[in-house]
């Protein structure tokens, strides 16, 4: 039986999670595929747990955030696109973040970075956690789209009628829905959401 490290286990679960998701984590498939026994990988990692926060920590590594922007405003949007391009590019990150059990350093300085932003614009704790949570809750949404729409062609479209016949705004939308879709950008919706601060 060889001996394993734990790069070598992080890195072979990486693997697993970008082709299969993170169901494909498991201890006992992942030592099989190792050529090991499971006991060999919880000499390294005492649950799944333990080896998703490492392989969360390993990607996290990639994080660059960005530079204050001018305003609480501006950088609240720049930090959203940064979370939302590095959750697109990571896909298997988006439902194991929501849970918020597994948090890495360099991930926290999201949460970090909003509450600042926040704190700068004049909120007080209670509104600047709400403020927080709800881009939060913007990225991971925006995320999953742009992750499932870069699995097909094209924007979004409506049903044609009578579906939409009874609903006059959608319907008096219906002819530019692809255009207005196309134009809802991440950078176009983080920046709506980043407004909510007050103008400093």
């Amino acid at each position: 039986m060889s001996k394993i490290d734990r790069e070598q286990i992080v890195t072979t679960a990486l693997e697993l999670i970008v082709a299969d998701g993170e169901s494909a984590v498991a201890m006992r498939p992942l030592a099989a595929r190792l050529g090991v026994t499971p006991m060999a990988l919880y000499r390294h990692f005492t649950d799944r747990d333990a080896l998703l926060l490492a392989l969360v920590e390993k990607v996290s590594e990639e994080i660059a955030i960005p530079a204050p922007g001018e305003t609480p405003r501006d950088t609240a949007a720049a930090l959203a696109l940064c979370l939302h391009d590095f959750l697109v590019t990571h896909p298997w990150m988006i439902r194991l973040i929501s849970t918020g059990r597994l948090a890495s350093p360099a991930g926290l300085q999201f949460p970090e970075g909003f509450l600042t932003c926040a704190r700068d614009a004049g909120l007080d704790d209670t509104a600047g956690f709400v403020f927080y949570r709800m881009m939060f809750a913007t990225v991971l949404g925006q995320a999953t789209m742009t992750s499932a729409r870069g699995q097909r062609e094209g924007t979004g479209t409506l049903p044609t009628e009578p579906a939409v016949g009874a609903l006059p705004l959608v319907a008096s939308l219906s002819d530019r829905w692809p255009e207005l879709d196309a134009a809802a950008t991440p950078t176009t919706v983080f920046a709506a959401a980043a407004a909510l601060l007050p103008a400093s």
